[in-house]
């Protein structure tokens, strides 16, 4: 990662501003303005370490598409609660993503729900998949039933649409 001069500067200040702010981490931040004052390349890499890669608007796309297809199911599910085989499916309920392997999915997953209230439906199985981390890949099933939905063109409105996409999952 490059700096500018001006980039380092604008850091040193705010880590300053951090520092008064935030006195409990102060000698953190002296570290990370010690590093910007004397322009040590090799750690600038700690000044980032916390920050995610960018998400594609693909991979963002894929998990609204899979949590507007559990919304369907779920509205399904509240209208017919007698039906057990959809209730019980293995995929009846939206797991989340693999914590370790599809973490930007599940991040990108915890902030709709959680930061944006989007798919607040889907807080009834927080505690059930671990806050939404399925300890499992689970994407190229997504993928599946993704392309299912799309098959039937996104229509989840009758029980053989949504057993279709289960059994794609």
């Amino acid at each position: 990662m490059e700096l500018t001069k001006k980039d380092r500067l604008m850091l040193i200040n705010q880590y300053e501003i951090l520092k008064v702010l935030d006195n409990d981490n102060k000698k953190f931040y002296d570290e990370l303005i010690e590093i910007l004052k004397n322009g040590f390349e090799m750690f600038y890499s700690n000044i980032v370490e916390w920050l995610s890669e960018d998400m594609s608007h693909d991979a963002g796309q894929l998990v609204l598409d899979i949590l507007s297809i559990y919304r369907g199911i779920e509205t399904y599910k509240r209208n017919n609660p007698s039906d057990d085989e959809i209730a019980n499916h293995y995929w009846g309920y939206f797991k989340g993503f693999d914590g370790n392997n599809e973490y930007a999915y599940r991040n990108f997953t915890l902030f709709l729900i959680e930061i944006q209230e989007k798919f607040t439906e889907q807080n009834i199985y927080k505690a059930k998949t671990d806050s939404f981390n399925s300890h499992g890949i689970t994407l190229d099933k997504y993928k599946n039933m993704i392309e299912q939905w799309n098959n039937i063109e996104k229509d989840i409105s009758t029980r053989e649409n949504i057993l279709s996409i289960l059994e794609a999952g």
